[in-house]
């Protein structure tokens, strides 16, 4: 008798164990993959456009979604050495259509386009509103998917961004990437001065990320790039209600102070952070930096 009663308590205490863990104190944390895993990780959702949406998904599960869209021939990787600063949050890291794991069609690239597919991820997470990071063309399908759905963000926050990035014909980006044919060498001089720094960036994952980059199919590099071309996003700039930062990097040599001036006309109440001595990707050259903002923000 006294060994039933021993198994009845343990069985009772497990229970209790069980219980407690599942409740709002004991929040389950889905781990920052290392670099080495972080394509593996990935999971993918079908939208109902036709789209196979790759993604990462990390943080704590029981903290407010945070979506974060990435650059022009990057993937969620790109998100890799900030995460981990923002792993109070629930955070899905989505690979754009052509890039890394997600469903390369022969068309299209623009800024409505990958704002469409985030929409519908969201939608398909069941993920009623969120916060929402873009960097550089991230940052452009993120001012388009807060002003078509503005009650699907809660606040944004645009890294390297523009209004318009004037491409077309007698640009760098145009008269670099239009004459380009694969394979593209991950170590030539077109890659190693598309992911020029001024600032060391971790070298486990820089290399990565460039050989992904360097493998994104042909037509799509040129199908962003004509995508580029089209749009002024000032035009929709008043549609967009969520709170808005901006981040910038002085040594941004594609996304320029007159244009820091135009973003800043058009989000005149933007709370905007200049990163002195940094690039195009600050987050990468200083994550820790870059997430204590975020996490400010956001928390605000």
């Amino acid at each position: 008798m006294r060994e039933n009663d021993d198994n009845t308590i343990l069985k009772l205490a497990l229970a209790v164990g069980l219980l407690f863990a599942a409740g709002p104190g004991f929040a389950t944390e889905i781990p920052v993959s290392t670099q080495t895993e972080w394509a593996a990780a990935k999971k993918t959702v079908d939208l109902p456009n036709g789209i196979k949406l790759a993604y990462s998904e990390m943080g704590n599960v029981e903290g407010k979604p945070l979506l974060l869209i990435h650059g022009y021939t990057d993937n969620s990787r790109s998100w890799s050495l900030v995460a981990p600063y923002l792993k109070n949050h629930h955070i899905y890291a989505i690979d754009l259509r052509g890039h890394g794991k997600s469903s390369a069609p022969e068309c299209c690239y623009t800024y409505l386009d990958f704002a469409n597919d985030a929409f519908l991820f969201l939608e398909a997470m069941k993920i009623e509103q969120a916060d929402v990071v873009g960097h550089s063309l991230g940052s452009l399908a993120v001012q388009m998917l807060a002003a078509q759905h503005p009650e699907k963000v809660r606040k944004v926050v645009l890294i390297s961004s523009t209004l318009n990035t004037g491409g077309g014909p007698g640009t760098w980006l145009w008269d670099n990437i239009k004459p380009l044919q694969p394979p593209i060498d991950p170590n030539g001089k077109f890659m190693t001065d598309w992911y020029w720094n001024p600032n060391p960036v971790d070298e486990r994952f820089i290399k990565p990320e460039r050989e992904e980059s360097a493998a994104v199919p042909i037509h799509v590099w040129k199908g962003v790039l004509w995508g580029t071309t089209t749009g002024d996003l000032g035009k929709i700039s008043s549609l967009i209600k969520a709170p808005v930062m901006i981040f910038w990097g002085d040594q941004d040599q594609l996304m320029n102070a007159p244009q820091q001036a135009k973003l800043k006309a058009a989000f005149p109440k933007a709370r905007f952070e200049t990163f002195p001595g940094a690039g195009h990707n600050m987050f990468w050259e200083r994550p820790e930096k870059a997430a204590e903002l975020i996490n400010s923000f956001l928390s605000e």
